[in-house]
């Protein structure tokens, strides 16, 4: 859907600027070199960020899918404990992806305090007494205290990544070397010349899309079906006994 809209926007722009650029008449001269230059250094910087955001996502993706994975292991292994443990951290558990399921927001946990595993540490602390521990349920026991512990490391490994945005002065700098660019194309002339004012509007809006990139990569915007939803179910789907 948000595709859809984004391409359906995309060729409106488009068609919108080769009218502009076929009917508007600019007696300006522009210097190739300055135009070649301009080029250079906005690819230079978009590329570098792009490239170092993707990183960046690459890297948030990989832990949430470490955090669900050890949430996912604490679950099953609370059912070498007893069954009451284990329904009642599945009550904790579900109530942490239904709350990404909620509100749409699958860092929802990482931006703002998050119970979880404060309450997961106190479930265990209340049901568990030394004599009913069994060589197998203390197994069960570490396990589950090393990945709430992996969780809380993950948990603050998400806050630093997430906090890696680009700083503002280099979104001046990009807005800075973006409006030189739009602002040199624009005024070459091409006016009563379709393929010319196509090729422009074309770049001009190649030009926005990659801003547009840019700004969603910075805000972790892209895959979040994949972080969020899918994943949410996932865990659900174990819970209730369905995975």
């Amino acid at each position: 859907m948000k595709s859809s809209v984004l391409l359906f926007a995309a060729t409106l722009i488009l068609g919108v600027l080769t009218s502009l650029y076929y009917f508007t008449n600019v007696n300006i001269d522009v210097d190739r070199t300055f135009l070649s230059i301009s080029t250079f250094i906005f690819s230079i910087f978009t590329g570098f960020f792009i490239s170092r955001q993707a990183s960046r996502f690459n890297k948030v993706r990989e832990t949430v899918t470490a955090f669900d994975g050890k949430l996912s292991s604490v679950y099953r292994a609370s059912g070498h404990i007893n069954e009451a443990l284990q329904k009642e951290i599945g009550v904790i558990i579900a109530a942490h992806y239904r709350l990404i399921l909620k509100t749409e927001k699958w860092n929802i946990h990482f931006l703002q305090p998050s119970k979880t595993l404060t309450n997961l540490h106190a479930l265990l602390e209340h049901h568990i007494e030394e004599k009913e521990v069994t060589k197998l349920s203390n197994q069960a026991i570490g396990s589950v205290i090393k990945s709430l512990a992996a969780c809380q490391d993950i948990r603050k490994q998400m806050i630093a990544y997430y906090e890696e945005r680009i700083p503002r002065e280099q979104w001046v700098l990009i807005i800075f070397f973006t409006c030189t660019l739009i602002g040199t194309v624009s005024v070459t002339d091409s006016t009563g010349v379709l393929f010319t004012s196509v090729l422009k509007a074309a770049f001009v809006v190649s030009v926005l899309s990659v801003l547009l990139i840019l700004y969603r990569l910075n805000n972790l915007i892209y895959s979040e079906d994949i972080m969020g939803k899918h994943s949410a179910d996932d865990v659900l789907g174990l819970i209730s006994g369905k995975r």
